[in-house]
């Protein structure tokens, strides 16, 4: 799984992006018909330029179609490039990621589940979380493809 995740995230294999959202869509508890949106962990605009495409966007979109498509891009953005998370310790990420991301339109009442690749600390998803929270979502979710056994720092 490791050796897949570095080819699609790092190798620019998006081909591997369906095979992967399907992988992801069939190892989870059966997907909540209660929740609303699927939500992808939005990359900064340089990084996005960087590796030419958001892996979350992808393996998210590959599993909202499993599910009526319940897919949104545009509700969340990440307001500034933060440091890459996989070299830092876990203060230094939580401080990384304060006011990182920025959620669009009010929520009110939904149920939403964020799409990462890797989960590592968490720290990622509970910033975004709270900031859908703030934002009137009534339920956050956070699904992953692969979660790391051991911080590497």
């Amino acid at each position: 799984m490791d050796e897949l995740i570095h080819a699609f995230k790092y190798g620019r294999r998006i081909e591997l992006a369906g095979p992967l959202g399907r992988l992801l869509a069939h190892s989870t508890p059966p997907i909540p018909r209660n929740i609303d949106i699927v939500i992808p962990v939005p990359l900064s605009k340089e990084r996005l330029a960087d590796r030419g495409f958001n892996q979350s966007v992808e393996l998210a979109s590959a599993l909202a179609g499993t599910m009526h498509d319940r897919f949104h891009t545009v509700k969340c953005w990440r307001k500034r490039n933060t440091p890459s998370q996989a070299r830092l310790g876990l203060r230094e990420r939580r401080r990384n990621l304060l006011d990182a991301f920025c959620v669009e339109t009010r929520l009110d009442g939904l149920s939403v589940a964020i799409v990462d690749d890797v989960v590592t600390t968490g720290t990622t998803l509970d910033a975004l979380a709270e900031m859908l929270k703030k934002q009137g979502a009534n339920r956050v979710e956070a699904w992953a493809l692969a979660r790391t056994l051991v911080l590497n720092t």
